[in-house]
């Protein structure tokens, strides 16, 4: 949320400089791991930020700083840390994402202000001279670039989310000077985009941008759909003062979806960045920014035809249903309380009877080995299997978790078989819902006292067989020399059997905070190490920027484009999203003909200004962004 506002705050007194602090972090692609970040805390005295306005003190609020930003806040020093390590985390990527950094970020922080509850950031906002009373845990103000929040709902994703997102509109206004001269689904789309993560906890490492995880806000479930009851063309979307978050963020990830529309989305970015002081909805800004949308994704009809074709392609894995889940890697981490006695449930769209198929945008973050006592799993096939890991470390003892199958009906309304362990020693299996009985079995005293010797982790795997479902239990082997199992099965029926294999899973819990893996397309998600140094952005291309470069000048030059330009243009593409190795050559090309290139830019017949900002885009000097066209 952005909102305009104006007003006199005090002047700070000198910190630390943004130099002496370390702010250290291992990027591997969308993927940041902590190493060190240094925090300061100053007590009152306001740091020197990139506000437009400075921040005030206030009573009972202290000031923090790492490298990059400057903090206030009522939540104390472990809060404060945690914040600043997270933002630190994030801000290459605000660097990626945007293409640079603030002007002046050497010797100035961007300004956060958090509350430890709503009214805390109530008070402060009140004593920076703001008045608002506004939905959500988080707003940033235009202009005058100071991000607000406060920890809203208990869902630890949901606070890291809300502050990830509101300083990506701080970082845009303070690189930009503004938000409102961009139109809604761009500003909220990245910033909802970059937002969606998935964290690890044990090596307190962030993927951003991931487009399908299970937490809500889940914008690639929503958005879909949204877009379903309610088409929309990419003009309608561009149009609009009231997209919704989902189809924005949807846009926002479609123009970013291959190496070659995250180039085009670029030199778009950058032109319509160029004049802050104009709005977004102002006739002439709109026409300007279309126009160039359309010339750059080769015409309307063509962009509108590959956006609703990739919308159609893509499926959400997850849809929350009921209260409540964190994620913690691939792990959903379960509040387990939800009201009148329902169980937390989040669906997962993935049917056992469809045969598994590697999709780069599914999943699409680092995921679990599975473990031992889980599987083997493989959905489709005469008899499909599924698995989770039930870790009940949290309420030994006390509460249920456990997957349901053959999901029917819409939301909280749906119905299921539920293969459940109950208490941690019985095992459930409640067909109820589509005529079955329920059978319930006590788990094997060895498996019990594995289980116990293993924080509460039992493996969990269900087979669907021809006429019975098969459920397996196995615990790790800590105290025997073997995995001891057991196993349960439960008579089936041929209409039961097509509709467990064709109808979605469900992950389910209640009674305590019980963590659930699921184990469903082994295999599949083999991708590169998250812990392996790695250049932003999805691709973890080290030539991104000599692709760029090479972009620009094509953009730049248009019809006169030499045909060294273009052709290495095109090699480079298509190493982008190649092998690691591929990826090297193809900037190995690029040093060795660089020169050559400036020189045929140089002669290539176009007009001078175009010449120039062609030179300077090789030389990787970011001039293209002032805004240099074709003919201009």
């Amino acid at each position: 949320m952005i909102v305009t506002l104006f007003g006199n705050l005090a002047i700070g007194a000198p910190v630390p400089a943004p130099a002496e602090q370390v702010a250290e972090v291992v990027v591997s692609g969308r993927t940041s791991t902590l190493v060190r970040v240094d925090v300061a805390a100053v007590g009152d005295v306001v740091p020197d930020t990139l506000a437009g306005e400075r921040p005030n003190n206030t009573p009972g609020f202290s000031w923090y700083v790492s490298r990059h930003y400057a903090m206030k806040t009522d939540g104390g020093q472990a809060t404060a840390r945690s914040l600043l390590e997270l933002l630190e985390m994030v801000y290459p990527h605000y660097v990626h994402l945007f293409g640079g950094e603030p002007a002046g970020i050497e010797t100035k922080r961007m300004a956060v202000v958090y509350g430890s509850k709503k009214h805390a950031l109530d008070k402060a906002m009140k004593s920076d001279g703001i008045t608002w009373d506004f939905d959500g845990g988080g707003i940033t103000y235009e202009r005058r670039k100071v991000s607000y929040a406060y920890p809203s709902g208990s869902l630890t994703y949901h606070q890291r989310y809300i502050i990830i997102h509101e300083c990506t509109h701080l970082f845009q206004m303070c690189l930009t000077g503004a938000c409102d001269n961009t139109p809604p689904w761009f500003f909220e789309g990245i910033a909802d985009g970059i937002s969606s993560h998935v964290y690890d906890e044990a090596r307190r490492r962030i993927t951003l941008d991931v487009l399908d995880k299970a937490t809500p806000n889940n914008y690639l479930d929503s958005g879909l759909e949204e877009l379903a009851k309610h088409p929309m063309t990419v003009r309608a979307i561009d149009r609009s003062a009231n997209v919704s978050r989902g189809v924005g963020f949807l846009l926002a990830n479609f123009l970013r979806s291959t190496p070659d529309r995250e180039q085009r989305f670029r030199i778009w970015r950058d032109f319509i960045f160029r004049e802050p002081q104009r709005t977004h909805d102002q006739p002439a800004v709109r026409e300007a920014r279309e126009a160039l949308l359309g010339e750059l994704f080769g015409g309307w009809d063509a962009l509108e035809a590959d956006f609703a074709a990739w919308c159609k392609a893509r499926r959400a894995t997850f849809h929350y249903v009921e209260w409540g889940y964190e994620q913690d890697r691939d792990t959903l981490c379960s509040y387990g309380f939800a009201e009148h006695g329902k169980l937390s449930q989040t669906d997962v769209r993935l049917p056992p009877g469809e045969k598994a198929a590697a999709d780069p945008w599914r999943l699409d973050y680092a995921g679990e080995p599975m473990p031992e006592t889980v599987g083997p799993v493989a959905r489709g096939g005469d008899e499909p299997a599924i698995g989770a890991l039930l870790d009940f470390r949290n309420e030994p003892g006390v509460g249920l978790a456990g997957i349901g199958l053959g999901v029917k009906g819409a939301g909280k309304d749906s119905g299921f078989l539920k293969v459940l362990v109950r208490e941690g020693r019985q095992l459930e299996i409640d067909g109820s819902d589509m005529g079955g009985p329920v059978t319930t079995q006590l788990i094997a005293d060895d498996v019990c006292k594995e289980m116990a010797a293993d924080r509460g982790r039992i493996g969990m795997t269900v087979t669907i067989g021809r006429d019975i479902l098969k459920v397996t239990l196995r615990a790790k082997p800590l105290l025997a020399v073997a995995s001891p199992e057991c196993t349960e099965t439960y008579e089936i029926s041929e209409p039961q059997r097509k509709r467990l294999l064709e109808m979605p899973l469900t992950i389910l819990a209640r009674g305590g905070y019980h963590r659930v893996t699921p184990f469903f397309d082994e295999g599949l998600r083999a991708g590169a190490d998250p812990s392996a140094p790695a250049p932003p952005g999805r691709w973890r291309n080290p030539g991104d920027k000599q692709l760029e470069s090479l972009y620009r000048t094509w953009h730049a030059l248009g019809p006169d484009v030499p045909q060294s330009v273009e052709r290495l243009r095109i090699r480079m593409l298509k190493a982008a999203d190649a092998s690691p190795a591929a990826q090297r050559e193809a900037v190995r090309a690029f040093n060795a003909a660089a020169a050559e290139l400036i020189a045929d830019v140089q002669l290539c017949g176009a007009n001078a200004d175009a010449i120039a900002v062609a030179v300077e885009a090789l030389r990787g000097a970011n001039v293209a962004r002032l805004g240099l066209r074709p003919n201009e």
